[in-house]
């Protein structure tokens, strides 16, 4: 891994549980960046889903003396709604680094839901953070 990427590790979820409870299902992602990469300014600003109240955007953000790390912690309504908006061209180049990469993931997992999501296809792939799952 390049070190000054970041990683985001992403939970697995089981396509029956999308289908179950897919209102109330988060999925968690934690973006961490190596020693010395810093974390771009958007990646930590603050987010209001449609219909709630307003809310720190990501979840959690923790630094220590050898990497940041960046907790998402969504729903899938609020995971679709999020990779619409932070995917497109106009997004800032740290968010598409993350959230590029995940929306791939995602529609991959869960076309059904995540499908019809379009992405900046010109963002360079060797930017992409490198997902990995954990069960």
């Amino acid at each position: 891994m390049n070190n000054n990427l970041p990683m985001l590790l992403v939970q697995e979820i089981q396509p029956d549980k999308l289908h179950e409870n897919a209102g109330k299902t988060e999925i968690i992602a934690i973006a961490v960046y190596g020693k010395g990469a810093g974390v771009p300014m958007p990646v930590s600003t603050q987010r209001v889903f449609e219909g709630e109240s307003r809310f720190k955007f990501p979840t959690e953000i923790t630094s220590g003396a050898t990497k940041t790390r960046i907790v998402y912690r969504y729903t899938i309504p609020q995971w679709k709604e999020l990779l619409e908006s932070v995917t497109r061209p106009s997004a800032p180049a740290g968010l598409k680094q993350l959230m590029i990469p995940m929306l791939l993931h995602l529609k991959k997992s869960f076309p059904e839901a995540f499908g019809a999501i379009n992405y900046d296809r010109n963002f360079d792939p060797e930017q992409y953070a490198e997902i990995i799952t954990m069960e």
